[in-house]
């Protein structure tokens, strides 16, 4: 298998070198990036940005679905249609990746399983930024691996979408966009529900969303706010042992953004999220195990940009409040707080984090310079620097090469220190994790592609993980003293009738391809999170046009994991073995702008699992009509 695409990939970049080596010209559509404080233009490292096009074209339906064939990001899904995934990044774990909406933090201190429940569809999103390698001089804490930004639309079209499939599945939305004097306002509802691919896997999703915008005397303001409801079957989610689970979640969400545009640029942050966790082991039976939690996060991020002669300077703070009320999770309250008229939450935690930033960004003729530095306050981990540079050089007007060194952190969340079950044990003498990212890599944006190329290496300390020591019945969260991992990413989006000169349908072939390694092994134990990486990630994205009318998108990828499992039927340990996924969709142009289409997922109806012992969806059809109004 690796052969086979070391050949493609080399095969298709020697047809762009022969094509294009004498045409080659600047073609990159720079957009303002989140990989500084700054927010300037373009970016200095790699950045993979999946555009609106791309997103109204892919055959999914959920932003989860959609980062699947991103660039060595591992989305490992336990329930499909985005019930709940984890997602990481360059062989970390799930914990590792920070996730934004337009700049906001939305990870959730209880558990990092939770961070992809954000109140909005593919409809509403402008486009998806995905910064590779640390970045807590940049975020602060958990974008120990990276990040992803969701930007949604500023001028949303009015639309109503419905759709329906196999498993019972019905989705419905509604897009309002209208403007009163100089506010824009976008309101989304979207609601979809099925009864699951398997029994125990039904789920009930309903999405609202609500956005304000507007530009008064050179002072831009972003207003969001949002609330998803979810209830769903989590077959086998935790535990293979009782796999008759359910589970409800809700999040709230609001956020106000007021930046000012000058010499010294002043840009403001303030946000909320709740999020509600009802947890029930026994879906018939929810009096003998049954779990509340509730998570507040306020924030408020406060930057000074100072435009020079050569570039920006950067200050900015960040203050961070982490709460929590749970019936499990937690220190004694003194007064158990009523959830209802049976339950009660009697535990609770919470802590401050302050961080203070500094970073300078330089643009010398070929050369830029982002260097910076984030102190991290904190009374319970202690205070600590984590400094990082990113440089570039414009090696002509096509070709870039860029190197860069990052320290990051994550400091364990509250699941990792208080969960006790029968099956896992939490510790509350875990140390915050943290890590030196190195990379070099090369760009090269042409006539008729964009190519990147990167090597990276992360040595990690201190990683916090859950661990199945040979012989014990209980997983328990420790820090595992060092993990260094290495590994390379190739990426190139190519077009193929510039590269041609012809007028084949198949109008543009993305191709994806990373590598990942680490220097341990889980001999003696097993690790449920940090050591079962994707070793290989290999997918192709291609575009058909048949007519102005019909057109077939493509999705296929190879993915190949560490590690195993223990088979809870035949108590076996088992590898994780590489699949296949393909999936495409068919879209029809009907009366101006209103669409048909026909989605088929896992098109070769492979078997799979993410994770162990939880079967993932064979093949999935769905059909459905968007009317633009």
């Amino acid at each position: 298998m690796k052969k086979i695409i070391l050949i493609t990939l080399t095969f298709t970049l020697t047809i762009c070198n022969l094509k294009a080596q004498n045409l080659l010209k600047k073609n990159l559509n720079e957009v303002i990036v989140s990989a500084n404080r700054a927010q300037t233009k373009g970016n200095i490292t790699n950045i993979q940005i999946i555009g609106q096009q791309e997103i109204e074209n892919a055959p999914v339906q959920t932003i989860e679905d959609l980062l699947e064939y991103a660039m060595n990001v591992d989305v490992r899904q336990r329930g499909g249609q985005g019930v709940q995934a984890d997602i990481s990044m360059r062989g970390g774990s799930f914990e590792q990746v920070l996730v934004m909406l337009n700049g906001i933090k939305l990870n959730d201190p209880q558990t990092g399983h939770h961070n992809m429940d954000l109140p909005v569809n593919l409809e509403q999103i402008e486009r998806v930024e995905i910064i590779t390698g640390g970045a807590s001089r940049v975020f602060g804490n958990y974008a120990y691996t990276g990040a992803i930004n969701i930007i949604t639309k500023s001028d949303m079209a009015n639309s109503i979408g419905i759709s329906t499939g196999e498993n019972k599945f019905k989705s419905g939305s509604i897009n309002y966009h209208t403007s009163t004097g100089k506010l824009k306002h976008n309101i989304s509802v979207n609601q979809k529900e099925s009864d699951g691919y398997i029994e125990g896997m039904d789920y009930k999703i309903k999405n609202y969303y609500y956005q304000a915008k507007t530009n008064i005397d050179g002072i831009n303001a972003l207003f969001n706010a949002g609330y998803t409801n979810k209830e769903f079957g989590a077959f086998s989610f935790y535990t293979p042992k009782y796999p008759d689970q359910f589970e409800k979640t809700q999040t709230t969400f609001a956020s106000l953004q007021i930046r000012r545009e000058g010499e010294i640029t002043l840009d403001n942050k303030i946000s909320w999220r709740k999020h509600n966790d009802e947890f029930i082991l026994f879906r018939e039976n929810p009096s003998w195990y049954h779990n509340f939690h509730e998570t507040n996060v306020f924030s408020m991020d406060m930057n000074a940009i100072q435009k020079t002669k050569t570039g920006t300077n950067v200050i900015g703070m960040e203050i961070r409040t982490d709460n929590i009320i749970s019936n499990v999770l937690g220190e004694d309250l003194e007064n158990p707080i009523k959830i209802d008229s049976n339950n009660f939450y009697y535990k609770g935690a919470s802590r401050t984090t302050t961080n203070l930033f500094i970073e300078k960004n330089i643009n010398f003729n070929d050369l830029t310079i982002s260097a910076g530095i984030m102190m991290n306050i904190d009374s319970e981990y202690g205070n600590e620097y984590f400094p990082g540079i990113d440089i570039s050089y414009d090696v002509n007007s096509n070709i870039k090469v860029f190197v860069s060194s990052n320290k990051s952190m994550r400091t364990p969340n509250y699941t990792e220190l208080y969960y006790e079950s029968p099956t896992d044990s939490g510790n509350i003498n875990l140390t915050a994790e943290n890590s030196i990212n190195k990379e070099i890599g090369l760009k090269w944006n042409g006539r008729s592609h964009n190519t990147t190329f990167t090597y990276y290496e992360r040595e990690g300390r201190n990683m916090i993980d859950w661990v199945l020591i040979n012989g014990d019945s209980i997983w328990r969260t420790q820090n595992l003293n060092q993990l260094t991992t290495i590994g390379y990413e190739f990426n190139s989006r190519i077009n193929i009738n510039k590269m041609f000169n012809s007028n084949f349908p198949i109008s543009f072939l993305s191709i994806n391809y990373s590598m990942n390694e680490s220097d341990k092994n889980s001999d003696g134990f097993q690790s449920r999170y940090v050591l079962d990486h994707l070793k290989s990630n290999f997918s192709l994205t291609a575009s058909q046009d048949i007519s102005k009318k019909l057109r077939i998108d493509w999705r296929a990828s190879h993915q190949d994991r560490e590690g195993g499992f223990t088979d809870f039927y035949s108590k076996e340990e088992v590898e994780y073995l590489p699949f296949w996924l393909i999936s495409t969709r068919l879209s029809f142009k009907v009366f101006s702008n209103n669409t048909m289409f026909l989605e088929i997922n896992n098109l070769l109806n492979n078997e799979y699992v993410d994770f162990g012992n939880i079967p993932q969806p064979g093949r999935w059809m769905r059909a459905g009509v968007k009317i633009t109004i």
